[in-house]
């Protein structure tokens, strides 16, 4: 059932992909200062035709159009905002072998929300605060994010990420003799975004997560710590 889920998720996700970059290419400027952003479907002498994503074509005459751009070359000036406000929201799975303290093979799923504002395109600072949720343990990770976008030049942008902070132990417990604790959490990686519009884009990112926890039974206190393969899609607006 969890390799089935798995299996629809990275399915679903790599046809939104796919859908994304078709569509998002082009830009059409109008005369009367309208603009149509989307897959560009047919140019020549007499017209211009357009796909946008919400599946909609549009057909102008060559008398409309003022120019028409392709997103790669007149993108940094046009639709990408350099400060303000940013809210990041992403979710994914945490994967890697890892055993629990009672012999468990632990698997995690994480969701995360982090506002924040953009200094330049290279400094974002922001504070997150999500959930992850292992095969034994629940953590609510409050972390602070700081994120740059590596490049603006196109519509696809790299950007890096690192967090750190401290984790919330949330594990339910109905054994009165077992106490559960959280502990420092640490994140670092890179990722893609693909973006729409100023500070909206569609999220994929890559990286490392680091999770401390600790668990006390009859005053017998050990440690566990969680290394994770953190992979991570979402939203930016």
């Amino acid at each position: 059932m969890k390799k089935n889920l798995i299996k629809t998720f990275f399915l679903a996700f790599i046809l939104l992909i796919n859908q994304t970059i078709g569509i998002a290419q082009h830009r059409v400027h109008l005369k009367n200062g309208s603009q149509i952003v989307g897959k560009l479907l047919k140019s020549d002498a007499s017209s211009v035709s357009i796909q946008t994503i919400d599946q909609s074509i549009w057909v102008f005459t060559n008398s409309e159009i003022q120019r028409v751009d392709t997103l790669g070359q007149n993108f940094g000036k046009a639709t990408y905002k350099r400060k303000g406000f940013v809210n990041y929201t992403e979710l994914g799975p945490l994967a890697m072998s890892n055993r629990a303290s009672n012999g468990v093979t632990t698997s995690a799923f994480s969701f995360q929300t982090t506002n924040g504002y953009r200094f330049n395109p290279l400094l974002y600072l922001g504070v997150g605060v999500g959930a992850d949720l292992y095969a034994v343990q629940t953590f609510v990770p409050v972390v602070l994010s700081v994120r740059g976008d590596l490049s603006t030049t196109s519509a696809k942008i790299p950007f890096y990420f690192v967090e750190g902070g401290y984790s919330i132990n949330a594990t339910s417990n109905d054994v009165p003799t077992i106490k559960y604790q959280g502990g420092a959490t640490f994140a670092v990686g890179l990722g893609i975004k693909l973006l729409f519009q100023e500070n909206n884009g569609f999220l994929l990112g890559l990286g490392y997560r680091y999770q401390e926890s600790s668990v006390t039974e009859k005053l017998q206190k050990s440690t566990e710590v969680f290394n994770r393969l953190s992979i991570r899609v979402g939203f930016s607006f």
